[in-house]
């Protein structure tokens, strides 16, 4: 997951990293990051530095609100502006992404949650101090504007920020009114902030025994116990971790519905039909591409119904419950270290071509990555790149096993999309769009996994390979759109009038839950407790994220099939996209590579995909 550090009322677009100098070879070195965790002095020195850079920034935005009112007075007048909003967000974007990884690397240590608040504070007064340009720029009209932009050469790298300005001019308020909004954006933001610190630090999580071991059964280690060999230690991991939150329900349910109606709200404050046309009118993704990704997701659950079958012949189960879903279909031959991790990383990368992988090597060396799993630390995956002076940053829990390598692989994707795209861009056109963000990650798991599949030393770490692929699409594709699926119809509750708790939020998980494992078809039973399954995810508090894994995965099918086979002219579009950032729509630099997003046939390829990788492992399966 991609992470970016600021978002504004204003269409000004935040960015990621420098690239700095990296080393053209790509040789295999070793992580220095030995103890895995990240350095985040090229950040700051210390906290006291952070702090008085926060204070230096607050300092400045009496200057922006002054800029009020004359952006209209000549083209060197708005270029004038424009940078001096577009430097001070710079450091702004730096001062978050501190903040936001000192309060991710531990949860539980106050001072840095209220140091991660006191960002977040900054960076809501920032959106109140430039909530004019946005109606400003549009009273200019584009005639105007273009205009500006033809006398003015230095307000080139503002051209797409502008243009889309102007295109959202139907859904820009009056200055008083955006700077309301802006205003509105902190307490906005309060159902995220207390969901993570409610799940992440402040559930109490129960106490098991696994093999005469002690376990405190948190995220993290339900994540590690949950694909255990054994039938009666995965159901014995479930039936003690959903209970947590089935007696949160009510509280998690609360939440997620202040979440759903600020969204609502300013959907409709914006004047937008709806909270998903809101979500992806500001990249301007057509509406088709939401639709047809469920549409095609839902034709699609055959196959998907064909995998989860063929796992559970090949675990020996005679009725599977959701329990099993995670669960290896082979054992793997061997666990990992990070560095080895790396190594593997590198090797399979190898089609991308040797600047890529020597990028990538170097990258390595340094300490941008905190791998190590340790209490009270924030769950999941990410790279923030939106440090744009140093470099990205990536968190993840490495458990040694290959969905770590695979996690590893896909993350340092985003941090490499990242270098390509600030090298090519300046800030202010740096930051992708999250509907392109998953292409170059995704790829990065699908190479690796064709490379696991081809360098197989023997026909079970072959059956071990293939089921790794078929797994990853069924959690990047199916599950993504049961996710997305879901995102839909509790917004669209939330648009009816309709009452919104903790039970009814279940019930509508449940019923997905059912359909997309084939209950009804007697595929796989699913246990009414999982209906709770969506107060797990942290993603549904990022409105309309989550359906871009399952775009993503399918143009990055595209790519990485094609880039394999040795095709320099999709891999010479494939990094035009890379390095293209923020400089257009997104939906337009995806297809202009190759990949129409709003159409049927990236869906249906995948999931031919999905059926051709099946046919292997059944043929291997039936080998004696």
């Amino acid at each position: 997951m991609k992470i970016t550090a600021l978002t504004l009322a204003a269409v000004l677009a935040l960015t990621t990293v420098h690239p700095g100098a990296l080393a053209q070879s790509a040789a295999a070195a070793p992580s220095q990051n030995a103890a895995g965790v990240w350095d985040l002095r090229p950040l700051y020195a210390d906290e006291q530095a952070w702090d008085a850079e926060r204070k230096a920034i607050l300092a400045e935005l009496p200057r922006l609100q002054a800029l009020q009112g004359t952006l209209g007075s000549s083209a060197a007048g708005l270029r004038a502006a424009l940078d001096q909003i577009s430097a001070l967000r710079k450091r702004l974007a730096r001062l978050s992404v501190y903040a936001s990884l000192q309060a991710d690397e531990n949860t539980q240590i106050t001072a840095k949650q209220a140091a991660n608040q006191l960002a977040d504070a900054a960076m809501n007064q920032f959106g109140e101090a430039t909530s004019f340009v946005n109606a400003e720029v549009a009273a200019l009209g584009r005639e105007k504007v273009e205009a500006f932009l033809a006398q003015e050469p230095g307000l080139a790298k503002h051209r797409y920020a502008l243009m889309t300005m102007l295109r959202l001019a139907e859904h820009t308020l009056s200055t008083r009114e955006e700077a309301l909004l802006a205003g509105a954006a902190e307490p906005l933001q309060q159902p995220q902030a207390i969901y993570n610190l409610l799940a992440n630090a402040d559930l109490p999580w129960p106490k098991i025994r696994i093999r005469g071991k002690e376990v405190v059964l948190d995220q993290e280690q339900y994540v590690k116990h949950r694909s255990d060999a054994d039938p009666a230690v995965r159901l014995q991991v479930f039936k003690a971790f959903w209970p947590v939150f089935k007696a949160y329900e009510r509280s998690l349910g609360a939440i997620y519905a202040a979440n759903l109606r600020g969204t609502v709200f300013q959907a409709r404050a914006r004047k937008y039909a709806s909270s998903v046309a809101m979500a992806q009118g500001g990249d301007n993704i057509p509406t088709a591409v939401y639709r047809t990704l469920v549409q095609e997701a839902n034709a699609g659950l055959p196959t998907l119904h064909r995998y989860l079958a063929l796992r559970s012949r090949m675990l020996g189960l005679k009725t599977a419950g959701y329990q099993d879903v995670y669960v290896p279909l082979a054992k793997p031959s061997r666990q990992y270290t990070v560095a080895e991790a790396e190594a593997l990383t590198l090797e399979a990368l190898k089609p991308l071509g040797s600047d890529y992988t020597g990028k990538l090597a170097a990258a390595f060396k340094g300490s941008w990555m905190h791998s190590v799993a340790q209490r009270g630390k924030r769950s999941g995956a990410y790279m923030n790149g939106a440090a744009y002076d140093v470099h990205p940053y990536l968190l993840m829990s490495f458990n040694q096993d290959y969905n770590s390598v695979s996690t590893l692989a896909h993350e340092w994707g985003h941090a490499m999309h990242t270098v390509y795209t600030n090298a090519a861009q300046p800030f202010e056109t740096a930051d992708y769009a999250t509907f392109l963000a998953e292409i170059p990650s995704t790829a990065n798991e699908l190479l690796l996994a064709d490379y696991m599949v081809a360098n197989s030393k023997n026909r079970s770490e072959k059956i071990f390979a293939l089921s790794q692929e078929l797994e990853n699409t069924r959690t990047t594709f199916f599950r993504q759109a049961m996710f997305a699926e879901f995102e839909l119809a509790a917004h669209e509750a939330v648009e009816k009038g309709e009452a919104i708790t903790g039970e009814q939020l279940s019930k509508i998980y449940l019923d997905l839950l059912k359909r997309y494992h084939g209950d009804a078809q007697g595929v796989m039973k699913i246990d009414p407790l999982y209906g709770v399954e969506w107060a797990y995810i942290p993603h549904f508090y990022r409105d309309f994220y989550v359906y871009q894994y399952a775009t993503c995965i399918s143009a990055a099918a595209f790519f990485a099939e094609g880039i394999a086979q040795g095709d320099t002219a999709l891999r010479e579009r494939f990094f035009g996209l890379l390095k293209a950032g923020g400089s257009d729509e997104p939906y337009k630099l995806a297809a202009a590579a190759g990949v129409d997003l709003a159409t049927p046939e990236p869906y249906r390829a995948l999931i031919r995909r999905m059926n051709k990788t099946m046919d292997r492992l059944e043929a291997l399966i039936a080998e004696r």
